[in-house]
């Protein structure tokens, strides 16, 4: 009796996952609070994010950024995690940062008629307008907003 083998199976090719935030192709980048907290909070996700800052890509975000991030960052601090020193040198390294920082108020308007159309709350909208007004992709670490973005054919990165 001949013993049948099973055809061995090719190897399967292993594709790597490109990095969260990666940019895949130039272009404008609305980056939003959940990049910039991981910037300055030492998070496990900060490496990825990072990435954001090399390069030439032009980076813009609402003026609205600043005041979520350091209020994010003085949650950390409420909670002994960041010093209250750390908050004010991050908001100085922030504002030194290559972003081209974007009046809200004149986005509004369209971010309540995205924030009616996707059920998303207006401030996340604000980012989405953003990117809409500049052709630009979102960087976020927020996944709500992320599918939100998607719902709008905004590309997020």
């Amino acid at each position: 009796m001949t013993s049948r083998r099973k055809p061995r199976a090719a190897p399967r090719q292993v594709r790597e996952r490109g990095s969260r935030y990666a940019l895949d192709r130039a272009g404008p980048v609305v980056v939003d609070a959940s990049i910039a907290f991981l910037w300055f909070a030492n998070e496990p996700d900060r490496e990825r994010s990072d990435r954001l800052l090399e390069g030439n890509v032009p980076l813009f975000a609402p003026d609205l950024m600043a005041v979520e991030v350091a209020n994010a960052w003085w949650k950390k601090s409420r909670r002994g995690e960041m010093d209250a020193a750390d908050v004010e040198q991050a908001l100085t390294l922030l504002f030194g940062l290559r972003i081209a920082w974007k009046p809200s108020a004149p986005l509004l308007r369209h971010a309540v008629r995205l924030a009616a159309e996707l059920g998303h709350p207006v401030y996340d909208c604000v980012y989405l307008a953003l990117a809409v007004e500049h052709a630009a992709a979102i960087a976020t670490a927020d996944e709500r907003l992320r599918r939100a973005a998607a719902r709008v054919d905004i590309r997020a990165c």
